[in-house]
């Protein structure tokens, strides 16, 4: 028997690694010009440094080679546009948009329950039961997504749309990585409106299976403009237990039903902590139950109020509550989503 010879083995094992952001392999992006014993000749198809000190140590990694950059042609930039979907005419693609994927808003008319989190715990249990999942961080002005998950690599654009950023499978877009630290995102209506529609549509939200959004509080521009730009639309509401969150929450379940979007249901948060094996109630009892009667909706789960999970958003790891044993509630929560058939009703936006 005939073993491989070990630069064949080099070059496969360059070939198959993957270009950052674009969620495809080298070789299917054709973008190895060269490959030679001591060198390769890479196509830059982003022109952004991070970008080529990624690959310069993914491919340096079992090898020791000479890494050239080139430009790529016209036509390199249209094949691979036409691989990774950036070919798509922009009408086209707001029609078909909704197809082959699930878009959900983690809504609640009330600041502080704990959306992001909610969102972002979906969004890793999800990846846990095999989906791909895309998370708009659509909270313009109090955006928090990518700080939770540790998502700190920026988007990268490429022929004239966005690779959203990675976090270990999960796309992540939000206004965080456009704007500083320090500045404060003052904005109204068009603005707003624009933004959320390159964040629907100019992103490459390559192959998802479920878009989650996290909504900003309240009923405002941001709703509504999604509200116009999707066809199909799903909302899971969020409250803690206290009735000012409810009585709140109510009325983004109200908005909801006013554009026929569907509601998966309720999920109620910091609904207990457990103290030396008892359960305590801090902001009350049973406002999720109270409130999925009102919207006559099912309640999907409740999630308790804990330590874990502060620390391990405030350390920009919320993947690391996959490790605690609650994360399992947080897993149920996600098949009861899954189980769940959308009504696939048009929206038709009528706020009087």
């Amino acid at each position: 028997m005939l073993l491989p010879n070990i630069n064949t083995i080099l070059n496969m094992d360059i070939q198959d690694i993957n270009y950052p952001g674009f969620n495809r392999s080298l070789d299917e992006l054709n973008a190895i010009t060269k490959l030679k014993k001591k060198s390769c000749e890479i196509l830059d198809f982003t022109e952004i440094e991070w970008v080529r000190d990624v690959l310069r140590q993914r491919i340096n990694e079992n090898n020791d080679l000479e890494i050239k950059f080139k430009t790529p042609t016209e036509k390199q930039i249209a094949d691979v546009s036409a691989i990774v979907g950036a070919d798509i005419d922009m009408e086209g693609l707001k029609n078909n948009f909704h197809k082959n994927k699930r878009i959900i808003g983690i809504t609640s008319g009330k600041g502080g329950v704990g959306k992001s989190t909610i969102t972002s715990l979906l969004g890793i249990a999800f990846d846990e039961l095999g989906k791909k999942v895309g998370i708009l961080d659509s909270d313009i002005w109090g955006y928090s997504v990518p700080k939770i998950l540790g998502a700190k690599f920026p988007p990268i654009p490429f022929n004239e749309r966005i690779f959203p950023s990675k976090i270990n499978n999960l796309s992540v877009i939000s206004m965080e990585y456009f704007v500083k630290q320090d500045e404060a995102v003052i904005w109204r209506g068009p603005m707003l409106h624009k933004a959320i529609e390159q964040f629907l549509f100019e992103v490459l939200w390559q192959d998802i299976d479920i878009l989650l959004i996290d909504m900003p509080p309240g009923t405002g521009d941001v709703s509504i403009s999604l509200s116009q730009f999707l066809k199909y639309f799903e909302n899971i509401v969020v409250t803690t237990p206290q009735t000012n969150a409810t009585m709140v929450a109510e009325r983004s379940g109200i908005m909801s039903k006013k554009v026929n979007a569907s509601i998966i249901g309720v999920i109620e948060n910091m609904s207990y902590m457990e103290v030396d094996g008892n359960k305590l109630y801090p902001f009350g009892k049973d406002g999720g139950k109270d409130l999925s009667k009102k919207l006559d909706v099912p309640i999907l789960g409740e999630m308790p109020l804990q330590e874990d999970i502060t620390v391990a958003s405030e350390g920009s790891d919320l993947f690391a509550y996959k490790n605690n044993p609650n994360f399992k509630n947080v897993i149920d929560i996600a098949n009861e989503i899954l189980k769940f058939q959308p009504k696939k009703k048009p929206i038709d936006l009528k706020i009087n």
